[in-house]
């Protein structure tokens, strides 16, 4: 990668066309990974590839190209993010996502606060990670933030969307 990145800074096309083909098909992936929607992670793919194409030339890297590039990335996902609708709606120490009220089902969102309430009764683990992940974030950003390691992450979602659908179900978790 030094003497691709070399080449591209001195002008070689094919190097920086090399470059920034590995660094789409990756952009690509993480994204696809954290929304879900491959049209949408192509699109952040290529604004966070566009933003290192327009700008690689004139960094100074201290941290290096890669490091600095994952986190021109990280940037566009975040900003992606924050561009959604993100009205939330405090439960206790959760929150959860409404709907535009072009789309809702007030019904179906008055059962879903309900039983993410009685969910974070019965077991707070489970309520936090199905808050976060239905807020978008990531498995390691979930990890990080309930200090919890993937495999055990999975097992609390798979348990607590048995739990929300049960409850969505019959209005009971236990």
């Amino acid at each position: 990668m030094k003497d691709l990145l070399k080449n591209a800074l001195n002008g070689d096309d094919a190097a920086t066309e090399k470059i920034f083909r590995h660094l789409l098909v990756r952009f690509r992936l993480f994204a696809a990974q954290k929304i879900g929607d491959n049209d949408i992670a192509d699109e952040i793919a290529q604004k966070a590839c566009i933003t290192v194409l327009e700008r690689f030339r004139e960094q100074e890297f201290e941290v290096g190209f890669e490091a600095w590039a994952y986190g021109v990335f990280r940037m566009t996902l975040k900003a992606h993010f924050s561009r959604r609708d993100t009205r939330l709606t405090s439960l206790n120490n959760i929150t959860v996502p409404q709907a535009s009220h072009q789309d809702s089902n007030p019904d179906l969102n008055r059962r879903l606060r309900s039983c993410l309430k009685k969910i974070f009764k019965v077991n707070i683990a489970y309520a936090r990670a199905l808050n976060f992940a239905t807020q978008g974030y990531g498995t390691e950003e979930i990890c990080d933030r309930l200090n919890l390691k993937r495999s055990h992450l999975y097992v609390i979602l798979f348990r607590g969307r048995a739990l929300l659908r049960r409850c969505l179900d019959t209005g009971e978790v236990n």
